[in-house]
Parts: structure tokens; C-alpha cells; sequence
């Protein structure tokens, strides 16, 4: 059976979230600040809010040591996902490779370097597709599968080994260490309208037009 790891703050806004959750879940306590060697390499710009700064890098802390893990008690069949991930389904066969089971779409908007924009001109048939990164990526990491403990590896060595580290799911799209992607999605986002990050608040999204409705 699958095993769903949920990473969420022990605090009252965790809480809340978790109380809301309709599925059976293993709580993965999120660290309110990170390991030394994250801390130092974690780039931020000039004028990053102090909150934001300490937010990305308790995830990717959180992130770091639950791959960690998963990777040495080789836990196979498993999903990642946050606490404000809301399952809808999950199909009957899942992947035998690392696979988004919800995200948001961008494309590299008129084709300029670096104008990346959301995106819902993608492949929506009922199935798992290949992510082309030529065209498109996915932000966000609300609900990922892992088939084999050794799919990790490779994440934990670019965290451990960059020079430089940015948010989470900058850094697994960026890799391209996730090649496909589940339609429909499997989760939606209900954050309760409060964001521990910063002052994006996402509010809820269900799966009504793409992998995930903007």
C-alpha cells in the first residue's frame, strides 16, 4: 500500500491543516529552521524578507531529511506531499518512475530567455505523460511519488553537493530530476488562506481545468 508522508510545522496553523486532511498519513515534522550547511548555502536576493529566508530553508531542510529517510530505510511506494494538499485520487497503477501529482505549469513565455509564465497548454489526457522541459516546467511540489528509494539519491547529492541552493521546488525543476507528471492531479492546494512562507497565499485551488487551475 502506498505510504503518504505529509511534512507539516508542529503548530497551531500545522495543526489546523493536518485536522482537515481525509487520508491515512505518516506526519514528518517540518523544522522551523535548517541544518547549518543549508543555511549557508541558501541564496536569497537583497531584499528577501527575513520570514521567506527562514521559510525556504526550513523546507528544503524538511525535504533534505525526509529524503534522507526514505533513502536509508529504503521506503519504496511512497508520496510526498505538504500540509495543505488535499487528495482527490490517486489512479489505480502509479508509476514506476518520480512522477508531480499536482503542480503549476509555466512555458517560457514568446520564447524569451527567462520569461517564464503559467501555463495551460499542455497534454490533459487521462494518463502519465513525459514533461517536455524544452517547453514547459512545473512549480511547486504538492504531492510527489518516489516508486524506488533510489530515485532519491540523486536529490540528496545535489543538495549536499551545490554551492548554492534556492527554493525546493526551483531546484528539483531546475535538475529535472522529475520527468513526469500525473493528469488529473492527484491533490489540490487548500492553504486555509494563510501562507507560512510569505505573503503569497494560494487559498484554494481545485482540479478543474489542468494540472492545476489558476
Amino acid at each position: 500500500m502506498t505510504k503518504i508522508f505529509v511534512i507539516s510545522m508542529d503548530t497551531e496553523i500545522g495543526e489546523t491543516r493536518r485536522a482537515k486532511l481525509k487520508y491515512e498519513y505518516e506526519w514528518f515534522i517540518a523544522n522551523e529552521e535548517a541544518l547549518p550547511f543549508i543555511k549557508d548555502k541558501m541564496y536569497n536576493l537583497w531584499n528577501t524578507k527575513e520570514k521567506v529566508k527562514k521559510a525556504k530553508r526550513g523546507v528544503m531542510d524538511s525535504y533534505y531529511r525526509l529524503l534522507r529517510k526514505i533513502y536509508e530505510e529504503k521506503l519504496n511506494d511512497v508520496i510526498i506531499a505538504e500540509d495543505d494538499c488535499q487528495l482527490i485520487k490517486l489512479p489505480e497503477v502509479l508509476p514506476d518512475t518520480l512522477c508531480y501529482l499536482n503542480g503549476l505549469f509555466i512555458n517560457n513565455h514568446a520564447g524569451y530567455k527567462n520569461n517564464w509564465k503559467k501555463y495551460n497548454d499542455f497534454n490533459k489526457e487521462h494518463k502519465i505523460h513525459e514533461i517536455d522541459y524544452s517547453k514547459s516546467r512545473i512549480l511547486g511540489l504538492w504531492g510527489i511519488y518516489i516508486p524506488k528509494y533510489t530515485d532519491v539519491k540523486p536529490i540528496i547529492n545535489m543538495i549536499e553537493n551545490s554551492k548554492r541552493l534556492r527554493a525546493s521546488d526551483i531546484m528539483i525543476m531546475k535538475n529535472q530530476f522529475i520527468k513526469h507528471y500525473i493528469y488529473p492531479a492527484c491533490f489540490y492546494v487548500d492553504d486555509g488562506g494563510y501562507s507560512q512562507i510569505g505573503n503569497k497565499i494560494v487559498g484554494i485551488h481545485k482540479n478543474t481545468q489542468g494540472i492545476y487551475n489558476v
